[in-house]
């Protein structure tokens, strides 16, 4: 049975059983993946899953439950799913499933077919370009992962929703060790895609041995500068922008009044050099979709325009508790991990985080710093997403002085507030990378300060 029609019959017997309202998630996911030992690709092989997950509603009292459909029927399930809402307390806040709406685009817009057929034999000749292009006398990839997925996913509700979509991903992971007499250094290198047609592994292996090599030749760093302007790479800076920015824009932080950001639409609460974007409708983005994960159509959302709060990031749920409509932010689906997402009930997330870009260069922002680092790699970027507060230790990274690149150093901690640096002379740059749910380019980032260790 196609998961359109699962979907439809569940709800139906949903309804039949007493259901208020019901609403339905079938999705099948095929991932093919290999990993890397020693430098060895190991075969991970490929695995298609199917499954439901379901919300029956009774008055205001919700139960939520999911399965494969491997052991029990719809009918199992949806008496599972009646009996949680019977035994759960009613949720006062809870308004309506959501209603339909046409959404723009066929099934399999942002559905590759390349990457769907993607086997391990493939993944495994793509990882070895990387493997080969990194290794060296002295540097070696001593693991790594490589994974493609395709996913199709109907949503059904009692009100009428009926819809559903189509997508593809692939995720890549790798870490280089590098060694000489005395010294050694790591490399840790990402890709993201859509489409495996998209990705330069070649390119990656040079950038994983160029970096390992880099590590080898840096000092610790003994000083404190106390009003640094630190520069972040793409998939650094989109950590922890995305850390700060996707928890104050939430629609459920927002109505629990514990955004930072609450009460501040139309105010300037950053730089005018930062103009920011949730699309769900992103060409490169890894959960782009015509419906979000509840059936409501996706949309680019402005949140910041020139520094100016414009919108925030709402799902059915917390947006009809404040009178508003949805904005496409129902989502299960990660983009490192489509398998069992079935299993989780749709919550306020955001979809890809899109930063405007100038058309300055990194050298460009480099050129304009008198005193800085720019930080190529982190231990893990972390962020206070309520006070704005970091302190993360550095792992690659060179000094900025007078305009130019200098020593490379290890061993410091770069700290701040996150919130206070984009308030000042933030600049972006225009070397756009996608990294998880965030297509972003490089970021200086001032009032911030670096700490030897």
């Amino acid at each position: 049975m196609k998961i359109d029609d699962i979907a439809e019959k569940t709800v139906s017997l949903a309804e039949k059983s007493g259901a208020t309202q019901a609403e339905v998630y079938a999705v099948t996911v095929k991932t093919s993946s290999i990993y890397i030992d020693d430098g060895i690709p190991k075969i991970g092989g490929s695995m298609i899953e199917a499954g439901i997950g379901l919300k029956c509603i009774i008055g205001k009292q919700i139960g939520f439950t999911s399965s494969t459909l491997a052991q029990e029927t719809p009918t199992d399930v949806v008496e599972r799913a009646k009996a949680l809402a019977k035994a759960s307390n009613a949720d006062p806040k809870f308004e309506s499933l959501p209603d339909p709406k046409k959404a723009s685009g066929s099934l399999d817009k942002f559905h590759d077919k390349e990457t769907a057929l993607a086997d391990s034999e493939l993944l495994m000749d793509k990882a070895m370009e990387v493997v080969k292009a990194a290794s060296s006398n002295n540097v070696t990839v001593p693991n790594g992962s490589l994974r493609a997925s395709s996913i199709h996913y109907h949503i059904n509700n009692s009100l009428g929703v009926n819809t559903g979509s189509q997508g593809t991903l692939i995720f890549g992971f790798f870490t280089a060790k590098s060694e000489d007499n005395r010294n050694v250094g790591e490399g840790v290198q990402r890709c993201w895609s859509r489409e495996i047609g998209a990705i330069d592994f070649g390119k990656i292996g040079e950038k994983l041995r160029a970096q390992a090599l880099s590590v080898l030749k840096a000092k610790p760093f003994k000083q404190k500068w106390d009003d640094a302007v630190a520069i972040l790479t793409p998939s650094e800076g989109s950590e922890i922008m995305y850390q700060l920015v996707a928890f104050a824009v939430s629609g459920e932080n927002v109505n629990k009044r514990s955004s930072p950001w609450s009460d501040k639409m139309g105010e300037k609460v950053a730089s005018e050099n930062l103009t920011i974007y949730d699309n769900g409708l992103s060409e490169k983005g890894l959960l782009s979709s015509i419906v979000d994960d509840e059936g409501v159509p996706t949309q680019k959302t402005p949140i910041l325009e020139h520094g100016v709060l414009q919108s925030y990031l709402f799902d059915s749920y917390n947006a009809y508790q404040v009178d508003m409509q949805p904005t496409g932010n129902g989502i299960r689906r990660t983009p490192r991990e489509l398998a069992g997402r079935f299993s989780i009930a749709a919550v306020c997330a955001g979809t890809t985080m899109e930063i405007k870009p100038s058309s300055k260069s990194v050298e460009d922002l480099i050129s304009e710093i008198k005193r800085g680092v720019y930080i190529e790699h982190f231990a893990y970027p972390l962020v206070d997403s309520m006070s704005g507060a970091f302190s993360n230790e550095v792992r690659n990274a060179r000094i900025i002085r007078n305009g130019e690149l200098g020593d490379q150093i290890k061993y410091a901690l770069w700290v701040g507030n996150l919130f206070d640096s984009i308030k000042g002379d933030l600049q972006v740059a225009n070397n756009l990378e996608v990294h998880d749910k965030k297509i972003v380019p490089s970021i200086a980032f001032p009032k911030t300060e670096l700490v030897g260790q």
